[in-house]
């Protein structure tokens, strides 16, 4: 009686789980063919109205970059806040990383929707047909791409998720900060929860796995998608998630049995990479999602002989630039250079420039003089704005870079004192101030790397560009004013790792910036 009993009971399991299998496989199915109709009668709309394929993708993959810049700065923020709640685990949250957290949870959500936006706007064209294909005018290359903004998003939304589980993981304040409502922040209850559960449907896992297949299938057999710069700054960003490798190994069938099996498996695996060595482990993690993965180290990179030759040229107030093209974060910047910062001179240097005693330079003493070498260039004398903020750096942690540049600002004679201490002074007014992930020249309290150089020289008429409604300056535009050596000058250029003939070198650049 008790084995016709347990029979009976195992075939009702089976019955019950197969109907879930097809129902939910039913499901998946429905909701793809009603995104794929809802996605072509959106480009359908679009093209009518005279925007061509190619069009469509690059306003949406600018939109990408800007979001995942938004994403960076946000990752940055909440990392910093842990590391400090790490060490007064039974103290209460202060103000201010209260409303730093309160604020990043409704930036979040305000990048979540639009990331999810992108991702699905472009994630019907992995069904999509080769007469379809045809029709719409898009080619193999950009159908790719297509897919590959998709997954971009996504990818980037799982990371986004991923570092808050495990911040939240590490300390139940987090937790309830997050899931607490607060209208003043537009915060409904339980949101952590809700994008668990969103998280971790199995439709949702279903979705991004096709996609990957799809992505890792399609880049095996296209040709000529090496140069394209597009295609580039999306593989990386997809091969350089965190998340990329974890959801690749996730089964549905995993996934069934239990719904959370897979999430706690991931996060644990994380967790369990990161618990032993706390929050430095934790960065290492993420670093990628910083922004700082790299493919490589720099062609510069712990070559002590340059950084002697380099220390030899420097003087207060020269403006450097680099390119680092085995990172995320230079395939964003247009042109041949990727960041900006300011040199600031030794103490000595800064004592003959009658500024040490400066308020705003005296607050940074120690840092940018800690021994008692008055004449040392291997302390923090590099002013840069990172997503952390404007810091200062030294000329070693810069060194991990392909090329270098030191540009001089050229001012007349009777005015060189003055206009030299002026700036010098304005760059170090800007440490301590956020990064501008808007990047608007326009806007004072934060700033990106470039816009350092455009607000340290008031006295110099910087280029500007126009792009997404606002006004930017970029390196190559700060660059751009050595060519004719007035009001900046070419001091020394390294390309790929080597000296260029300084005979050779400002055309060289030149011709470098308009390829």
């Amino acid at each position: 009686m008790k084995r016709s009993h347990l029979k009976k009971g195992l075939f009702v399991l089976v019955i019950v789980i197969s109907c879930s299998a097809i129902y939910t496989y039913y499901k998946i199915n429905k909701n793809a063919a009603e995104r794929e109709f809802v996605c072509f009668e959106k480009l359908t709309i679009k093209l009518e109205n005279g925007i061509t394929p190619d069009l469509i993708f690059q306003e949406d993959f600018e939109e990408l970059q800007l979001l995942v810049e938004y994403s960076l700065v946000a990752r940055t923020e909440m990392l910093e806040v842990s590391n400090r709640l790490k060490s007064n685990k039974e103290t209460p949250i202060s103000s201010r990383d209260l409303l730093t957290l309160k604020k990043g949870t409704e930036d979040y959500l305000e990048i979540r929707k639009d990331l999810y936006a992108i991702a699905d706007a472009y994630e019907c064209g992995i069904d999509v047909t080769q007469p379809t294909l045809d029709k719409f005018n898009i080619d193999s290359k950009l159908h790719l791409k297509g897919l590959m903004l998709s997954l971009g998003a996504a990818l980037t939304l799982y990371d986004n998720y991923f570092l808050g589980i495990i911040l939240f993981e590490q300390d139940s304040r987090l937790r309830k900060v997050v899931n607490d409502p607060d209208m003043g922040f537009g915060l409904l209850a339980n949101k952590l929860n809700e994008m668990t559960l969103n998280a971790n449907s199995i439709e949702t896992r279903h979705r991004i796995r096709r996609v990957i297949t799809f992505y890792e299938e399609a880049k095996a057999s296209l040709s000529g998608v090496d140069e394209d710069s597009d295609f580039a700054y999306l593989q990386l960003l997809i091969e350089s998630s965190p998340s990329y490798n974890y959801i690749k190994e996730i089964r549905v069938k995993e996934i069934a049995g239990k719904k959370f099996v897979a999430f706690e498996r991931i996060t644990k695996d994380m967790l369990s990479d990161t618990s032993n060595d706390g929050f430095d482990m934790l960065s290492g993690f993420f670093g990628n999602t910083m922004g700082m993965f790299e493919s490589r180290k720099g062609k510069l990179y712990g070559n002590d002989e340059v950084k002697e030759h380099i220390k030899s040229k420097l003087q207060p107030l020269d403006i450097l630039l680099e390119k680092t093209p085995f990172r995320l974060t230079d395939k964003f910047i247009p042109g041949h250079f990727g960041h900006v910062a300011i040199w600031t001179g030794s103490k000595a240097e800064l004592i003959d420039l009658g500024i040490w005693e400066n308020e705003y330079v005296k607050k940074h003493e120690r840092r940018v003089a800690s021994n008692q070498n008055a004449n040392s260039k291997e302390e923090h004398q590099i002013i840069e704005a990172l997503r952390s903020g404007v810091k200062l750096s030294t000329l070693e942690e810069f060194m991990n870079i392909d090329d270098f540049a030191i540009l001089r600002p050229v001012f007349k004679d009777d005015e060189n004192d003055k206009l030299k201490k002026e700036a010098l002074v304005m760059a170090f007014r800007q440490l301590g101030k956020k990064y501008d992930f808007n990047f608007d020249v326009n806007t004072t309290d934060k700033i990106v790397c470039s816009e350092l150089a455009y607000v340290s020289f008031p006295s110099i008429d910087w280029p500007t560009e126009k792009t997404l409604g606002r006004h930017n300056i970029s390196p190559d535009n700060v660059a751009k004013l050595a060519w004719n050596n007035v009001p900046l000058e070419l001091v020394l250029f390294y390309h790929d790792g080597q000296l260029v003939d300084e005979n050779i070198q400002l055309e060289t650049m030149k011709a470098l910036m308009q390829e």
